[in-house]
C-alpha cells in the first residue's frame, strides 16, 4: 500500500485506480450540488487522498461496510466484511486489522466474527470504546434473507480476543439487523444499537427499533414500538405495485447521535427522496414520528455523529438522487455538513463535497475522530453502479478544521 500523503485543504482528481491509492493526484475544483443533481459533474473530485485498507481480490470480490476505533496504543482497529461474491447474500465473515498512524495496515487481517454455520454471513460491524474501557463490536448475524439478528461481543485486550456473542435484538421480528458503524455510547455509558427490522423480508417494507444496554453490552432490551413510514412502490405497466428499481420501503439503516443536551437524533435511510429523522428525549426508549431531514438522498445510508468536545453534529451522506433509477440513483458522491443547532438545520453554506467520481460507486461511510482528523472509511466499487464491479474498503483522512470552516 502506498503511503498516505497528507494534503490539507486541497482537492485531487484521478482517472485511474492504482493498487495502493484511489486518489491523490492533480488538484480540481469541487463540483456544485446543482451540477451533481443535474448530472453535469463529470470530472472526478477528491478533497483529500484516498487509499485502500482492504482492496478486493479474486477470492473476496467484496470487502466492505467497515467501522473503526482508536486503540490505547494510538493505532486504529478497523473491521469490515469479507464476502465471496458481490451481493448481500454471499457467504462471508468479519475481518479486522490494526492501522498505523498513517492508516497503513499492520500485518494480515484476522477473522473476528465467522460465517454463521449453515447461514449466509456476519456483516456490518460497529466498533466502539465502551465506558468500561473495553472495545465493543456489534454485528449482523444473517442466517438467511428471512432470518437475521444483531449480536455483540466485547474485547478486554484491544481486539485480540473477543467474548462469546450475546443477542442484541430480541427476536420480536424474524429479521433484525443494523448498519455498519451504528453503535452509540451515551455520556451515561448506555449503549444504543439501532435496528432495521422486517416481519417478512419478501415484503421489502422495513421498520426501525432500538436496543439498549446499561451493563456495557452484557444484556439488552429492545423498544416495543416501531418507527414506520409508508409503503412506497412504482406502478408497473398494468398499474400494479412494482419493485422495478429495487425499492425498499420504510425507514432502515438508522444511526444515532447524542446531542449536547442529552437528547438523541436518529437519521433514517428512506425511499422518500431525503434522509428522515426521529428524536428521543428519554435516552432512546421512545422516539418521535419520523419526518424529513431535508437532505436529498437516494436509498443510501447517512452517518451521523457529534464532534467530540462540541455541540456540533456532523453528517456524512450521499446527495445523489435519480427518482426512476436503481435504488433511486447512483452513489457517486459523498458530502459532509456540520449542524450548529443539534441537527435542526443543515445550512447550504456548510455543505461540502468530499468525493465525487461518476466512474465509481462510493457509499457506506464510517466515521472515527482520531487525533486532529476524521478518519472516514468508504465502500468503493470499481463500476459506476451500486456494487458494480469489485468492491473494497478505502480510507480518507479529513482534517477536522476542514469540516468546521
Amino acid at each position: 500500500m502506498m503511503p498516505l500523503t497528507r494534503v490539507l485543504l486541497r482537492a485531487v482528481a484521478i482517472s485511474t485506480l492504482p493498487a495502493g491509492a484511489l486518489a491523490g493526484a492533480a488538484p480540481a475544483a469541487p463540483p456544485s450540488f446543482d451540477d451533481i443533481h443535474a448530472l453535469r459533474a463529470t470530472t472526478p473530485y477528491y478533497a483529500f487522498p484516498t487509499t485502500w485498507i482492504a482492496p478486493p481480490d479474486a477470492k473476496y470480490q467484496r470487502r466492505s461496510e467497515a467501522s473503526a476505533v482508536t486503540l490505547k496504543n494510538g493505532d486504529v482497529l478497523v473491521a469490515w466484511c469479507d464476502l465471496m461474491g458481490r451481493g448481500d447474500n454471499a457467504k462471508g465473515f468479519i475481518s479486522a486489522v490494526e492501522l498505523d498512524a498513517e492508516g497503513r495496515p499492520r500485518g494480515e487481517p484476522r477473522i473476528v466474527a465467522p460465517t454463521p454455520p449453515g447461514g449466509l454471513n456476519s456483516l456490518s460491524p460497529a466498533l466502539r470504546r465502551l465506558g468500561s474501557g473495553e472495545v465493543g463490536l456489534a454485528f449482523s448475524y444473517r442466517m438467511s434473507t428471512k432470518e437475521a439478528s444483531r449480536r455483540f461481543m466485547r474485547s478486554a485486550d484491544e481486539g485480540r480476543t473477543w467474548s462469546e456473542p450475546v443477542l442484541v435484538s430480541d427476536g420480536s421480528d424474524p429479521y433484525m439487523t443494523g448498519c455498519n458503524d451504528r453503535l452509540t455510547v451515551l455520556a451515561s455509558g448506555r449503549l444504543l444499537a439501532p435496528l432495521h427490522c422486517s416481519d417478512d423480508w419478501d415484503k421489502h417494507h422495513l421498520h426501525v427499533k432500538t436496543a439498549w444496554s446499561d451493563d456495557h453490552g452484557q444484556s439488552w432490551r429492545t423498544t416495543p414500538a416501531k418507527i414506520q413510514l409508508p409503503y412506497v412502490r412504482w406502478l408497473d405497466e398494468d398499474g400494479k405495485p412494482s419493485r422495478k428499481i429495487s425499492l425498499e420501503s420504510g425507514p432502515h439503516e438508522p444511526g444515532i447521535a447524542e446531542r449536547a443536551d442529552g437528547s438523541l437524533l436518529m437519521t433514517l435511510r428512506t425511499a422518500m427522496g431525503t434522509q428522515f429523522f426521529s428524536e428521543s428525549f428519554d435516552r432512546g426508549e421512545t422516539w418521535t414520528d419520523p419526518r424529513s431531514l431535508e437532505l436529498i438522498s437516494p436509498l443510501a445510508p447517512a452517518n451521523l455523529t457529534r464532534i467530540p468536545g462540541t455541540d456540533k453534529l456532523l453528517m456524512v451522506w450521499t446527495p445523489n438522487y435519480e427518482h426512476a433509477k436503481f435504488l433511486m440513483g447512483r452513489r457517486n458522491t459523498i458530502a459532509v455538513c456540520v449542524s450548529d443547532d443539534g441537527g435542526r438545520s443543515w445550512p447550504l453554506a456548510r455543505r461540502k463535497i468530499l468525493i465525487h467520481d461518476s466512474g465509481k460507486s462510493t457509499d457506506y461511510p464510517s466515521v472515527l475522530y482520531h487525533r486532529d482528523e476524521i478518519w472516514i472509511t468508504l465502500r468503493v466499487s470499481s463500476g459506476s453502479g451500486v456494487l458494480q464491479g469489485l468492491t473494497g474498503t478505502a480510507l480518507v483522512r479529513v482534517p477536522l478544521t476542514w469540516v468546521l470552516e
